[in-house]
C-alpha cells in the first residue's frame, strides 16, 4: 500500500465517520424560540436580534 492509498483511506474512513450537518438543522436544534429585546438593548444589538430573529423563522418556524 503506497501512502497516498493510506492517506485516501484515512480520508473516506474519516468522512465516513462524520454526518455532516446542515446549519440551519443545527440552529434550530440551538434556538428553539427568537431572542427577545431587552430594554436596556442599543440599537445595534436589536438590529443583530431582528437578522438573527429573522434566520430563526426562515429556517425553523415550520419544522
Amino acid at each position: 500500500m503506497t501512502c497516498i492509498g493510506f492517506a485516501l483511506g484515512l480520508a473516506i474512513l474519516r468522512c465516513d465517520l462524520e454526518a455532516p450537518a446542515v446549519p440551519a438543522a443545527r440552529l434550530c436544534a440551538v434556538m428553539t424560540s427568537p431572542v427577545q429585546y431587552a430594554r436596556t438593548d442599543d440599537p445595534r444589538t436589536r438590529r443583530r436580534l431582528r437578522s438573527l430573529n429573522a434566520a430563526w423563522r426562515s429556517a425553523c418556524a415550520g419544522r
